[in-house]
C-alpha cells in the first residue's frame, strides 16, 4: 500500500483488492486503484472543511452562495464514477466486463444484507 495514503485512502486501497476477488493485477491495475484511493482522500479531506465551515458562505457580494470546495467535490465524484465504472465497481460494468466476484458474495449473502 501506498505510505502517502490517508486513512480513507488506506480503507478504500485495502477493500478495492480484497473486492477484486483476483480479478486486478498489482502490475497493470495498480496506478488506476491507486488514483481511486486518491481521489477517495481528495474528496474526504474536501467534505472535512466544507463539514468544518457550513455548506452555505457568503459570497462576494454578500450573497449566500454554496462553499467552492463543493465545485472539486462535483468535480471528485465524477472522476470516482468514471473509475467504477472502469474496475466494475456498478453492477453494469460488472456486467459488461464479466466480473463475477460479486456473484460469490450476492449467493452468500440474502436480501437482507442489501
Amino acid at each position: 500500500m501506498p505510505s502517502h495514503l490517508k486513512s480513507v485512502g488506506r480503507d478504500v486501497w485495502r477493500a478495492v483488492w480484497a473486492a477484486g476477488g483476483g480479478a486486478y493485477s498489482p502490475d497493470t491495475d495498480r496506478n488506476i486503484i491507486l488514483r481511486y484511493a486518491e481521489l477517495h482522500d481528495r474528496r474526504a479531506s474536501l467534505l472535512a472543511a466544507v463539514d468544518n465551515d457550513g455548506l452555505m458562505t457568503v459570497g462576494s457580494t454578500g450573497q449566500p452562495a454554496v462553499h467552492p470546495a463543493m465545485r472539486y467535490v462535483e468535480s471528485t465524484e465524477r472522476e470516482l464514477r468514471a473509475i467504477e465504472t472502469v474496475i466494475g465497481f456498478t453492477p453494469e460494468a460488472r456486467m459488461r466486463l464479466g466480473i463475477v466476484a460479486a456473484e460469490a458474495r450476492r449467493v452468500a449473502a440474502g436480501p437482507e444484507d442489501f
